[in-house]
This record gives structure tokens, C-alpha cells and sequence, in this order.
């Protein structure tokens, strides 16, 4: 459904190259991962995936430059925000997912479908008790759910996450991973990340950038193959271990967590 080809950024007002000759194909109705430590470059992909940034090269849709159909693209795709670039935290989560809910609706107000919409939505997130909180008033993890509702109730085709797991718990990542994974066969997911133990557990297909350029595509048990590759990306050493019949990646500096992990 993507494609992308000699992709470039270059930020005209530091000089700062952040992407540079990236080539890739993206999946239909998987979970796609893009990896890499901070200042890889995973933003600036996603950004430019959802026509937000300027760039060199080609990004196509459905066989399409996005550039060409930046209206289509705004009602099949939904890009969340990371939680520094909400700036809307006196509104209320229900003002924040009906007005997400806008490219999708048939009219300039606010229907009783639309509604609908965004209650199935805070029921399936566990925010239907948080509607009426102010955004200012949530705790970072209930604010990522808002995040997460807003890119879901219009709908999407496809639906890109900058690094969804930041500012979750424990258990929060798990049931994130679990829920985009079920969703999977109806959207294409993109996300990014900078942890690959959130990533094995949850994506199917993966990008792995370093300094702006892609140095690893494939499957997961590609990846799993490559920890030697990570290591070089990341500095750290990495192994896999089978957790719940699923193999994952971990760092092996984190034994004392490793151990746990086995036990359980």
C-alpha cells in the first residue's frame, strides 16, 4: 500500500540531514515497525509518510504520490501526535475525538453516527469514564489512550503512531501490543519506537534506521536472526527468548530483567 523511494529531509533551518536515500515498501494490514535509537530519523518518516514535512523523493499510496492526493489521504490515514505536540490540554476528550472524527463525516456537524463512533471507540480504550475530563487532567498513560482514540474514530486505512508505548506502564504496553495486532487485519499500522522489546512483541515487519538511513528491512524472525545488526545500531547486545510461545528481543545488559522474564 506504501512505497517509498530515494526519500530525503533535510531541515533548511539547522542543516540537518534526517533522512537520507530511503527505500522501502510497506505492507498492507500488518504492523509495520519503524526502529532506531533517538534522532534516527523514525519521526521524520512518519511525518513525511502523512505529507506533514517537505522532502526529496517519492512517497506513494495505493500506487499514488501522496503529494496528489493530500484530501484522500487526510480522510484513509491518521497520524497521531506525540504528547509535547498536544497543545490542547484545556479542551475535553470528547471535544478532542469528535473534532479527530471530522475528515469522516458526512456533514459540518457533529451526527449521531459520528457519536457513536467516538463512544465505541472510548469503550474499546477504556476512556468512556473520561469524556468529560479536561486533557490537562489526565495521567500521561490516559493521555496516550486520548492520542490512540483520536487517530482511531475516523476510521483509517491506515494509521501511523509515533512511538505509541512512551508513557506507559507495564501493563499498558501489553495491552497496546495485544490491541494493535487484533486490529492489524483491518488497518495498516505503522508505528515507531526506539525499544525493541515492545517492537518483537508487537509488529510484524520491520525498518530499522540509524543516523537517517535504513540499514535493516524484513520480518520478524529476520530480525531475530540479526541481533548483531541492533547491537551495532543501538550499542547494546541483544538476544531472543520465547516468552508466551512469541520470541522477543532483549537487551543483555538487563539480566536481572531477563531472569524475570524466563520465570514467568
Amino acid at each position: 500500500m506504501i512505497s517509498i523511494k530515494s526519500l530525503s529531509v533535510r531541515y533548511k533551518s539547522s542543516g540537518v540531514v534526517a533522512l537520507r536515500d530511503v527505500s522501502i515498501d510497506i505492507p498492507s494490514n500488518k504492523v509495520t515497525c519503524i526502529l532506531g535509537p533517538n534522532a534516527s530519523g523514525k519521526t521524520t518518516l512518519l511525518k513525511a509518510i502523512a505529507q506533514l514535512i517537505n522532502y526529496d523523493g517519492v512517497v506513494e499510496v495505493n500506487g499514488r504520490d501522496a503529494r496528489g492526493i493530500i484530501s484522500e489521504l487526510r480522510r484513509m490515514l491518521s497520524c497521531s501526535s506525540t504528547l509535547e505536540e498536544l497543545d490542547l490540554l484545556g479542551v475535553t476528550v470528547l471535544d478532542v475525538l469528535v473534532y479527530s472524527r471530522y475528515p469522516a463525516s458526512r456533514g459540518f456537524f457533529t451526527s449521531e453516527e459520528d457519536l457513536r463512533r467516538v463512544s465505541e471507540v472510548c469503550e474499546r480504550l477504556g476512556l468512556s469514564d473520561l469524556v468529560s475530563r479536561r486533557l490537562g487532567e489526565l495521567s500521561a498513560g490516559e493521555l496516550q489512550r486520548v492520542v490512540l482514540a483520536a487517530a482511531l474514530v475516523k476510521d483509517p486505512k491506515v494509521l501511523l503512531l509515533d512511538e505509541p508505548d512512551g508513557h506507559l506502564d507495564v501493563y499498558s504496553k501489553t495491552w497496546l501490543s495485544s490491541f494493535l495486532r487484533e486490529i492489524s487485519s483491518r488497518v495498516t499500522i505503522v508505528l515507531s519506537t526506539h525499544d525493541p522489546l515492545f517492537a518483537s512483541m508487537t509488529c510484524d515487519y520491520y525498518v530499522v534506521l540509524s543516523r537517517g538511513r535504513v540499514v535493516f528491512t524484513g520480518f520478524h524472525d529476520e530480525l531475530l536472526r540479526n541481533t548483531s545488526l541492533l547491537k551495532r545500531v543501538y550499542n547494546v547486545s541483544f538476544t531472543s527468548i520465547s516468552i508466551g510461545g512469541l520470541r522477543v528481543l532483549i537487551p543483555l545488559n538487563q539480566s536481572a530483567y531477563r531472569d524475570k522474564l524466563m520465570r514467568q
